[in-house]
This record gives C-alpha cells, sequence and structure tokens, in this order.
C-alpha cells in the first residue's frame, strides 16, 4: 500500500513556528479599521481621561467603560475607540451596532476582566500554612441557588496569571464538592506553571492545607477565598503584575451588528466575548488569551469548568472571526454552539436552531484545549417547524498548534483534546459546511472530535486542503462509531494509512495532506 502519510522533517516543523510567530506578530501590529456610519458619533476612551468629560475627542476622552456600559450614551453606528498602551480593569457591555476599536500609537488596548492583585498588601500569609498566601480582599461569592445547592458563583479565580503570562496558577480544588473526597490537582506525570514542571500524581484535596508546589493555588467556590503557595515569598513582591481572573461574566458581553477590532481580550475567568443568540458579530485584528478556568458549575458528584476565547451560544449568523491571535484558552478559541433537545425548548427562544454564514479565517491559535468548535447536539428529528442546521461555515487558512496544552491541559483532566471539535451525536442537519487550508500540528490528542466529516448525506464537515502533522499510530480523531452517520457513540481513529484510506474512502475525509513527525524531548517542553 502507498504510504499516504508521508515524514515531516524537523525543517518542515521549524518553518511552521516560523510562520505561526510571523502571523501572531503581524496580527499584534495590525491597524484599527472602523467606519462611521452617517449619524454615528466616535467617543474615546483613555487611561488619562475623565469619565466628567463627553468623551467625543481625545482630549475630554473617558477613563473607564462606565459611561459606554451603560444604557442612553450609544446607538447604532457609534464608534468607541480605546487609546493604545492602555489597560483597564474593566468590562465591556456592548450595544447593538457598535464598533469597538482603537486609536493612537503602541500596542493594543488590553481589557482584562481581572483584579489587579500586585501589590504586597494584597496577600497575607497564613500563620498556620508557612508559604501559603491568602488573598486580603474579599471576592463575593453566591453559594446557594433555589434548589439549595451550589449554583451560580459571582466570583471564582479561574486562573492567576503572573507577570502577563511570564508564568499562571495550577488550580488545586475538591472533584466532589459537598464530600470533598477527590482533587484534581493536575493530571498524572508531567506538570507546569509555565516557568517550572514537574512530576505529581493526582491526590486528594481538602482544602488550602493541601498546596505543596510553587504557584498551586485554591479557590473556595463558597467564600471566594483565594489561597496561593509561594515558596519564595509574598507573591507581590515576587511580581511585578499579578492578575485574579475572578468570574464575572466574559469580559466583552456581545450585542447584535456589533464589530470588535484591534483590542486585546485577557484574563477572563468565563469567555473572553460571549453572548447567547447573536447575529452580525465580527472580531477581528484582535487578541484574545489566558481566558476561562472559573467553576461553570458544581454538584454533589463533580465540577465542571470552562471558558472560550469568543462564543456564541444559541443561534449564530453571519458571525465572523478573523486575523485573530488566540492563546491559552482553558476550552475553546472561537465557537457557535448549541446543545439541547428541542422538543423540550421554550418556544419564546425559538424551535429552530440555525447557524448560518459562520467564518473562522486566518486566525493564529494556540494552547486552547480546542482551537476550533462549531457544533449543535440535538436528538430531535428535524421538521420544517422544528431543526437544528448549520450551513454556509467556513473554517479556513487558521495555523492551529499545541492543542491541549497550556494551563487548561495542566489543571484539569479532560480526555478529549482535540484540534476540532465538532460534537457528538446529532439529529442536525448540515450544507455547506468546510474545514479547509488549515494546519494542524503539535497536537495533544486529537485531530477531530466530531460527528463524521463530509458524507454521503451531508452530515458534518467537508475536510479539503488541510495540513495535518501527527506522530504514525497515535490517536486521530473520535467519530461517530460508523463513518457514515453520528448515531451509537464515537469511536476512537489511529493516525495510519490503513486508517486514513478509509475515512478517505468513505467520505469522511476529503482531500489533505498527511504528515507523521515524532516530537523530540525540546519540542515536546516547548508545547508545554
Amino acid at each position: 500500500m502507498e504510504s499516504i502519510i508521508k515524514p515531516a522533517s524537523n525543517e518542515m516543523i521549524k518553518a511552521l513556528d516560523a510562520e505561526f510567530e510571523a502571523r501572531k506578530n503581524t496580527i499584534r501590529a495590525t491597524k484599527s479599521e472602523w467606519t462611521l456610519k452617517d449619524g454615528g458619533t466616535v467617543y474615546y476612551i483613555s487611561e488619562k481621561g475623565s469619565d466628567a468629560g463627553d468623551g467625543k475627542t481625545p482630549e475630554t476622552a473617558f477613563a473607564t467603560c462606565k459611561n459606554i456600559n451603560e444604557d442612553g450614551l450609544l446607538k447604532e453606528g457609534d464608534v468607541v475607540l480605546f487609546e493604545r498602551g492602555g489597560r483597564w480593569h474593566d468590562r465591556i457591555r456592548c450595544k447593538p451596532g457598535v464598533t469597538y476599536s482603537a486609536y493612537g500609537e503602541g500596542d493594543k488596548p488590553k481589557i482584562c476582566g481581572s483584579i489587579d492583585a500586585s501589590g504586597r498588601d494584597d496577600w497575607t500569609e497564613c500563620k498556620s500554612m508557612p508559604g501559603i498566601y491568602k488573598y486580603a480582599h474579599e471576592l463575593r461569592g453566591n453559594p446557594l441557588n433555589p434548589n439549595g445547592k451550589y449554583g451560580a458563583i459571582l466570583y471564582d479565580t479561574g486562573n492567576i496569571i503572573f507577570n502577563d503570562g511570564e508564568a499562571y496558577g495550577l488550580r488545586v480544588y475538591p472533584e466532589n464538592i459537598d464530600t470533598k473526597l477527590t482533587c484534581l490537582m493536575g493530571m498524572n506525570g508531567l506538570v507546569s506553571n509555565g516557568k517550572d514542571m514537574w512530576y505529581r500524581p493526582v491526590s486528594k484535596c481538602e482544602g488550602p492545607e493541601d498546596l505543596h508546589h510553587d504557584l498551586e493555588y485554591y479557590a473556595d467556590i463558597v467564600t471566594g477565598e483565594v489561597y496561593l503557595m509561594s515558596v519564595y515569598g509574598n507573591p507581590g513582591e515576587r511580581f511585578e503584575r499579578i492578575d485574579l481572573a475572578a468570574k464575572d461574566g466574559p469580559v466583552i458581553r456581545a450585542a447584535n451588528g456589533v464589530t470588535i477590532d484591534n483590542l486585546a481580550v485577557l484574563y477572563g475567568s468565563a469567555h473572553g466575548i460571549g453572548s447567547g443568540t447573536c447575529s452580525d458579530l465580527t472580531v477581528r485584528n484582535c487578541e484574545i488569551g489566558w481566558i476561562g478556568g472559573a467553576v461553570q458549575g458544581a454538584s454533589s458528584t463533580h465540577v465542571t469548568r470552562y471558558g472560550n476565547a469568543i462564543e456564541i451560544y444559541g443561534v449564530g449568523q453571519n458571525f465572523f472571526v478573523t486575523n485573530c491571535y488566540i492563546y491559552q484558552a482553558f476550552d475553546c478559541g472561537p465557537t457557535v454552539q448549541w446543545g439541547g433537545d428541542l422538543d423540550k425548548e421554550d418556544p419564546r427562544r425559538g424551535l429552530k436552531k440555525h447557524n448560518k454564514h459562520i467564518r473562522f479565517c486566518g486566525n493564529a491559535i494556540e494552547r486552547c484545549d480546542s482551537p476550533l468548535e462549531v457544533w449543535i447536539t440535538t436528538n430531535t428529528k428535524p421538521t420544517p417547524e422544528k431543526y437544528a442546521k448549520l450551513e454556509d461555515i467556513v473554517l479556513s487558512d487558521n495555523l492551529c498548534r499545541y492543542s491541549g496544552y497550556g494551563f487548561g491541559g495542566f489543571t484539569h483532566y479532560k480526555a478529549d483534546y482535540n484540534m476540532f471539535y465538532g460534537g457528538g451525536h446529532t439529529e442536525a442537519e448540515y450544507a455547506d459546511a468546510y474545514m479547509e487550508n488549515n494546519f494542524f500540528w503539535h497536537a495533544r490528542l486529537y485531530i477531530p472530535y466530531a460527528v463524521p466529516t463530509h458524507t454521503e448525506n451531508g452530515k458534518g464537515f467537508n475536510w479539503r486542503n488541510n495540513v495535518i502533522i501527527k506522530p504514525y499510530g497515535s490517536e486521530f480523531g473520535l467519530l461517530g462509531s460508523e463513518p457514515e452517520n453520528a448515531k451509537g457513540g464515537t469511536k476512537c481513529y489511529y493516525y495510519t494509512n490503513e486508517t486514513i484510506k478509509m475515512l478517505t474512502e468513505c467520505g469522511a475525509l476529503g482531500d489533505n495532506k498527511y504528515y507523521e513527525h515524532m516530537r523530540s524531548e525540546d519540542e515536546r517542553f516547548n508545547c508545554i
């Protein structure tokens, strides 16, 4: 049998890594793009401004997001510009039809969904636990929902980022919140805090007393208290900057008709940019990093943590994510998704889930559990009045590496790291859905985790002209147990000539290029 999977040289990998770095630098240097519509107003925000100004000139700029977040100021067609080089520990609540971008010279404006915990007085050493420091200020919690169980947490620290990514916290938490029987203290084997690496097993956890390694931390989801192990003294003296990514919704809450351009969206404990059902959303030329890790929900059996770089949950139409550098997201990069049973859906929210005209193109994405996601999962049989459909969707020209690595990969256990998540069993319809011209390399586990790709009945994505690089014989993907449909759960397919030939001939894969590359120890550590 002729080999379908060709050898990839070290020079090829180095060239791809260089191309990734070049694209990242180009994205970071992109000039602002915005257009003022007839009747629109430009508003400016600067660290040197004042919320008492009118915001209509750089000289009378606002200082914070307070005025633009309130109802009544912004209208469709307006433009909000943040001064480059600035940094805001603030959140944006978008208004429909408004463009948010940057002005001036320098780095993209940093919109940080974090609490600044950089001061020495922000941390107090625990007398009974030497080397363990407690965050000195109150983070409000909301431990009970109406059912009397653990529910919405107003502030849950999903990550701690030191010196803008020089290092990060490793979270220690009970897996079973009610009984605190077990704990996920990172995966078995090699773990990292971004600076150091060591081996450790999963072990039990009762609380902050079970912190043992530098920069491990314990965040109590009931009280909001945060405890950090810092073996080299007060963290406020060790690091120039400390960001507590504390959950309080997405850093930027999107709305219909919004364009987000040339912003750096950072340090959110939930999503970076997020919304429910949304149309005409464009995210371009942005940097989005260090997103997620908060507890989304907890029960007597398990804890769910989450955080996507850019998410529409529900119905997304005319949704574009282009020319963005996305990294260190706990879960995925750009995504439009929905899961449920249309028979049980609230009729006021619609019995049709039709995600249409989606473009995720030209991005550089690394160290996310899933760089790309598009999925609907539902068991509902489609009818003209009630259906789920994905139509006119193109994921193209993206450079994706190091999936399953980064802070998310080392602060929780997840068995389905992948380059593309397309959902499991579903009755959703697909039309003109394409995965094309992308490069995937240095995957920790799978390439696709999805319903089968392009098939005779049109269920799934058409994979064509992608470049895939993996160690020969490793896990290639999780697909429906039968390639022609999504029923019956998923099956792991391995990266061999025989498997790729079979998946291509049955229509599950199109015409792609396949390479094998076994990473060296140096490359393995670079992934981490």
